[in-house]
């Protein structure tokens, strides 16, 4: 009888390495859904700051960009914890589009790190996040694609 190679928690299709692939992804993607939330409704609360006199003429306009940013993030958020948790869950053709995604959102993380290192006030902390997000998904695509069927 062959031996059992997996955790009890792993699912058997995806392994030990997978599964904690999968589990990256998903932990990712509730963090971004969470932070695009936060994005959205800053934009959207923007023009409330401003009291008075003391509002720029183009008040209404400024969180225009951070609703649109927050949106797609929102969309990338719901796709990342779905992608993971049909792989988790075994369905059909579920892993190319967990790689996809995973790999998408590296790429995205890997431009924003990249931009930011342009201005000469950079963000330690957001650079760091970026680069864990990097590795982070970026590791998670390449697990999932290299797996053995």
């Amino acid at each position: 009888m062959p031996r059992h190679r997996g955790h009890s928690l792993a699912p058997e299709h995806l392994g030990e390495r997978g599964a904690g692939a999968a589990l990256v992804i998903a932990i990712g993607g509730t963090a971004i859904f969470i932070g695009a939330l936060a994005m959205t409704v800053s934009g959207l609360t923007l023009p409330s700051r401003w009291a008075g006199a003391d509002a720029p003429p183009n008040v209404g306009q400024l969180g225009f960009s951070q609703v649109v940013g927050g949106i797609g993030l929102l969309v990338l958020g719901v796709l990342m914890v779905g992608s993971s948790l049909a792989l988790l869950a075994g369905l059909p053709r579920s892993r190319p589009f967990a790689v996809v995604i995973s790999a998408i959102s590296a790429l995205l993380a890997l431009a924003g790190f990249l931009l930011l290192l342009v201005p000469t006030r950079r963000d330690l902390v957001l650079l760091s996040a970026l680069g864990v997000a990097v590795v982070a998904f970026g590791g998670a695509a390449v697990i999932l694609a290299r797996l053995r069927r």
